[in-house]
């Protein structure tokens, strides 16, 4: 009988938050992707989704093959399971902006996740500043926890809904 490996199970449950959000009205999914490269052996699971017109969210879940092969081998020295990043797409007016989005995402989730932010705006127009945030945490999650992800959604919706203020 096949056994899932960490990444499935977290995929599974954190699938099932996201959509279970989305039907009842919360957050509206909008992409979905579920990548596997041959070339790495990773797997990448990756859901964008929006509280308001003015944020996209995408949570992205990633293993690759080291953490499979620590999985399946039962290394004892390599803690197994896999990555989350989140990543929040919102219209700035100017590139100020940024030092207040970094406060008010420290002010919901603490200095706990490193915060690195990319401003960009097109060729011919400077004034659509455009800033993508990825919240990274800098650390493997396995099923022990699977019951963080419902409070780690939430803070994403929170987040969503103060920077689209």
């Amino acid at each position: 009988m096949f056994d899932p490996t960490i990444y499935e199970n977290v995929k599974v449950v954190l699938e099932g938050e996201l959509y279970d959000r989305d039907l009842d009205g919360e957050i509206s999914i909008i992409n979905r992707k579920d990548l596997v490269d041959l070339a790495s052996l990773s797997r990448k699971y990756q859901v964008e989704f929006s509280e308001n017109e003015h944020v996209n969210v995408t949570i992205e879940l990633f293993a690759d093959l080291a953490n499979f092969s620590a999985e399946q081998l039962k290394l004892e020295h390599v803690q197994a399971g896999c990555e989350i990043k989140i990543h929040f797409d919102v219209a700035i007016s100017e590139a100020e902006d940024c030092e207040q989005i970094e406060e008010d995402i420290r002010s919901i989730w603490g200095y706990r996740p490193a915060i690195r932010q990319t401003i960009s705006f097109p060729y011919e127009d400077e004034e659509q500043l455009k800033t993508h945030i990825v919240l990274e945490f800098n650390r493997r999650i396995n099923e022990d926890q699977i019951s963080d992800l419902s409070e780690l959604i939430a803070h994403a919706v929170q987040t969503s809904t103060l920077l689209g203020e």
